[in-house]
C-alpha cells in the first residue's frame, strides 16, 4: 500500500514531464548567449567547466567536464539529434528529491535523457538506484534514459582533434557548390590525415575549411 502511494505521488510530481522538456527547448539564451539550466554549472576536482558554441542549438552550451564536451561533439554531428540542453529539467525520484540530468535531447523520434559519468563500473549504489528510478519514470513517459562514460565516448585525442575541425568548419557559411565539388574530389582521392585533405582542397582551389566540414560531419577519417 505504501509503495503504491509513493508511486502515485511520484507520478503526480512528474505528470508534466513532457511540458518540462518542451519548456527547456523553448527557453531562449541569456544575454550572454548561454543557455541557463536549472542549476549553476560548477567545476569539480579533475573536471573543466567550458562553454561550447553549438551551431545546432544556436547558442552556448554550458559543460562541466571534458567528458561532457566529448558528448556534445558527438551530439553535434549526429543527424538524428535535433537539439540538446544541459542541466535543463528536474525529475522527481522521491517526494522531496529530484535529479537534474546532464543532457536532455530532442531527437527525430522523441526525447532522451543522457547522464555522463567517468566510469559506470565504479558508480555508487546510491546513484545506480537513483538512475533506475529515473529510468522507470521516464519509460512511463516514453522517454529514453541512457548513460555514458569514458569507455563509450570519444577519447581526449579524438575530441580535441574534432573540436578543431568543428570550429574551422563553422567559421563561415560554406558554399554548397564548393561542398559538392569537394565531395566528388574526396570520393576519388586517397588521404590519411587532415593535412592530406588540406593539401587536396588547396590543389583544387578550395578552402581547407571544407576539409574540416567533411572530417567533422561526414567522418571521412573514421573518427
Amino acid at each position: 500500500m505504501q509503495s503504491s502511494y509513493l508511486e502515485q505521488k511520484l507520478e503526480r510530481l512528474n505528470q508534466n514531464l513532457h511540458e518540462k522538456f518542451e519548456d527547456a527547448f523553448r527557453k531562449q539564451t541569456h544575454v550572454s548567449s548561454k543557455f541557463i539550466g536549472e542549476r549553476r554549472i560548477k567545476s569539480r576536482i579533475g573536471s573543466r567547466v567550458s562553454l561550447f558554441p553549438s551551431v545546432k542549438n544556436k547558442g552556448l552550451i554550458c559543460l562541466e567536464s571534458n567528458l561532457e564536451l566529448a558528448h556534445a561533439i558527438n551530439l553535434e554531428r549526429n543527424d538524428d539529434i535535433l537539439e540538446y540542453r544541459t542541466q535543463a529539467i528536474q525529475i522527481f525520484i522521491t517526494e522531496k528529491q529530484y535529479i537534474i540530468p546532464d543532457f536532455v535531447i530532442r531527437t527525430l523520434n522523441g526525447y532522451e535523457v543522457h547522464e555522463i559519468k567517468p566510469n559506470l563500473k565504479t558508480i555508487s549504489e546510491r546513484n545506480l538506484s537513483r538512475f533506475k528510478i529515473a529510468e522507470d519514470i521516464l519509460k512511463n513517459h516514453c522517454i529514453k534514459f541512457k548513460t555514458f562514460d569514458r569507455n563509450n565516448l570519444l577519447s581526449k585525442q579524438d575530441y580535441l582533434f574534432l573540436n578543431i575541425s568543428y570550429q574551422r568548419a563553422n567559421y563561415k557559411i560554406l558554399d554548397k557548390f564548393d561542398l559538392d565539388k569537394a565531395e566528388i574530389i574526396i570520393n576519388h582521392a586517397e588521404f590519411k590525415s587532415r593535412e592530406d585533405l588540406y593539401l587536396l582542397m588547396q590543389s583544387n582551389s578550395l578552402s581547407s575549411m571544407i576539409a574540416d566540414h567533411f572530417i567533422f560531419y561526414k567522418k571521412i577519417l573514421g573518427i
